[in-house]
């Protein structure tokens, strides 16, 4: 396990255990967990161990002021708000996250523990920066700052150069030693730079790492359950480059659980009995099973994958589309992992450049606009789904 994954496991392991005694997390356990998150920043990003230096206080909230602009909603549960905001000395621009206090305790220990995952990815330039936990005098309200970030489609070169970046920020999450599953990949958790066109990945509320003994399940944001591996990341990343290039919801209309598995179905094509086993379903079990063997019998063969009728050649290129479908492969065990896509032609050939184009006009609402109403309705839905699309074993 390296030193990042170590360390990031002692202050969950630290965390989860306020939690399972049910002990408050004091303003000085807080800042020394805090002075612990920081040196996780270094480490990660120096790329060597650090002596843990313990702050006497933690950073104040009011030396930054908000600009009173909502960037997304945060949490698995929808229970934080990032707002833009100013370093009241410097001028840095920031986004800050703020959680709401759970009815009958505290959520001091999500702030914490969000922000030792964010902290992990210091340094990569697709993965939202950590820069601080404050805490705002006099009370026990604490926030996480952050560096910061329409359903017309994105043109192809934008979409391709986007996609990279989020690829290489999932590949940095789930590297071999820290493995952190985000859980939680949407729009709306995506941040984008007005200036740069540069995108990051944020909002780690909902994330687990392999790191920790008992991930808890409440968090989850996108998925229902603990024991998701990364190759839930991918899946979601394929649903966002859909719908960038087509500016639609690409399994949009489901009204209810089974209905989300129907239309991927309809559209991926009905898994036959080997495909089928290996998705493990537990909910609307029968419900399922029956419409599948009914389309097997009505259609005499395997329904086809319809992937290329909503993503036709006009749209996205072959190799363009080597990639989607890689992602959005309904069997986990051969979905593309971020490493692997990141390799393919459609990336690494020689006319792919990295410089900005129109990708330079984007602003925070191009992005955020496509998590509009559809998209958060249907995706409880696919958090069903993914809870059928799960790796056979743990991740090691």
């Amino acid at each position: 396990m390296t030193t990042v994954a170590t360390r990031l496991a002692a202050i969950c392991d630290m965390i989860e255990q306020h939690r399972v005694t049910g002990t408050a997390i004091s303003a000085r356990r807080a800042a020394t967990i805090s002075a612990m998150i920081d040196d996780v920043t270094a480490t990660a990003a120096e790329g060597r161990p650090r002596a843990c230096r313990r702050k006497r206080r933690m950073a104040s909230a009011s030396r930054y002021k908000q600009e009173g602009r909502r960037l997304v909603g945060g949490g698995g549960q929808g229970q934080g708000v990032i707002v833009r905001a100013r370093h009241r000395a410097t001028g840095q621009a920031v986004a800050v996250k703020s959680l709401h206090r759970r009815s009958g305790g505290s959520y001091v220990g999500d702030v914490l523990r969000e922000a030792c995952f964010t902290a992990t990815g210091a340094g990569h330039p697709s993965l939202v920066a950590f820069r601080t936990v404050a805490r705002r005098a006099g009370t026990a309200d604490y926030s996480i700052t952050q560096s910061r970030r329409g359903d017309v489609p994105f043109p192809v070169a934008d979409v391709r150069r986007v996609m990279r970046q989020l690829l290489a920020g999932a590949e940095a999450m789930h590297q071999h030693g820290v493995v952190l599953v985000h859980r939680d990949i949407k729009p709306d958790n995506i941040l984008v730079s007005a200036g740069t066109g540069g995108v990051k990945i944020c909002n780690l509320g909902a994330a687990k790492s392999v790191s920790e003994k008992d991930p808890p399940s409440q968090f989850a944001g996108t998925t229902a359950n603990a024991d998701h591996g990364t190759p839930v990341d991918m899946w979601s990343l394929g649903c966002v480059m859909a719908e960038l290039l087509t500016g639609q919801l690409l399994f949009a209309g489901a009204e209810y659980e089974a209905h989300q598995l129907f239309k991927i179905f309809d559209a991926l094509g009905v898994p036959c009995k080997r495909e089928w086993q290996a998705l493990k379903p537990q909910v609307h079990d029968d419900k399922v099973e029956v419409w599948r063997a009914r389309q097997v019998r009505q259609m005499r063969q395997r329904r086809r994958n319809r992937l290329r009728e909503l993503v036709p050649p006009e749209i996205l290129s072959a190799g363009g589309f080597q990639v989607l479908r890689g992602l959005l492969t309904c069997d986990p065990e051969k979905r593309v992992t971020a490493a692997a896509a990141l390799q393919c032609p459609w990336f690494t050939s020689n006319d792919v450049g990295d410089a900005p184009t129109t990708l330079t006009r984007i602003c925070v609402t191009d992005i955020s606009a496509l998590a509009s109403k559809p998209w958060s309705l249907a995706m409880p839905f696919v958090a069903r789904l993914l809870g059928f699309i799960r790796p056979k074993v743990p991740l090691h």
